[in-house]
């Protein structure tokens, strides 16, 4: 319902670096200016042979060229207590309007992830005056890309912020109450009380529509040097693309 704007400028929307106006880096007058015609809709079908796209509401628009940018979406935390209200991800523009909401009246958050949005979600709760706890699945924050030192260099400014670390440990479940978080149990039966709970432990490529008319996926859409995916008048880009890398040969998906 947004249109365009900056997704990951969400996380300084969240420590109130940023007014919510300011995550729109075109104006209406700019987009104008492109020539282009905006339909608010949403794409369910796509019937390559015709070449044609069709919409929610039922009408059709007809391609030359079809570019599928559908991006990623967090994935899902699948334990006990996870429907309940008070948990939240950081997808969109409307999980960071519920995450601001609520955290005008929580007092104490606990996050999740071992990746750069689960630290934009602890910055941004703790520039928002919570008691922030971070939990690591492993022995330190982002162990796979970090090496030992930069680690701990995230780690020690976080611990200055005053955020609590709580590494080697994972949610098993959330207990609340009346529906709502009251505490995160982890694996080894403690219990941390909250009024919130944020994770991001990953995230997926949309990948529903290019699946629906065959076209070749992995991890992504399988795309050459040119953005082509395996019907030549389709492209792919951005992170639902598993675009061809010519220095290593290989087709990978950089979500980053």
């Amino acid at each position: 319902p947004f249109g365009y704007y900056s997704r990951p400028g969400l996380a300084y929307y969240l420590t109130g670096e940023l007014e919510e106006k300011q995550l729109f880096p075109f104006t209406q007058k700019e987009l104008k200016a492109l020539d282009l015609r905006f339909v608010q809709d949403r794409v369910v079908r796509i019937e390559p042979e015709r070449m044609l796209v069709g919409l929610e509401r039922g009408t059709w628009l007809p391609y030359e060229r079809l570019l599928i940018a559908t991006g990623s979406q967090a994935v899902p935390l699948k334990v006990p207590g996870v429907e309940s209200a008070g948990v939240y991800k950081l997808d969109n523009m409307t999980d960071a309007r519920s995450i601001l909401s609520m955290a005008n009246r929580a007092k104490t958050a606990v996050v999740t992830g071992g990746g750069i949005t689960a630290l934009e979600l602890v910055e941004g709760l703790r520039a928002r005056g919570l008691q922030v706890h971070y939990f690591l699945r492993g022995s330190r924050y982002w162990s796979n890309v970090l090496d030992e030192t930069e680690s701990h260099i995230v780690e020690g400014r976080l611990r200055q912020l005053g955020v609590r670390i709580h590494p080697n440990t994972e949610i098993v479940s959330i207990r609340t109450e009346k529906g709502r978080v009251k505490a995160a149990v982890t694996q080894d039966g403690r219990e941390v009380g909250c009024q919130m709970l944020a994770y991001a432990i990953g995230v997926k490529p949309r990948l529903e529509l290019a699946q629906s008319i065959g076209i070749e996926t992995e991890r992504g859409i399988l795309t050459n040097e040119y953005m082509q995916t395996s019907r030549p008048h389709i492209y792919a880009a951005g992170d639902v693309a598993q675009a061809f890398d010519p220095f290593s040969g290989q087709r990978v998906i950089d979500t980053l």
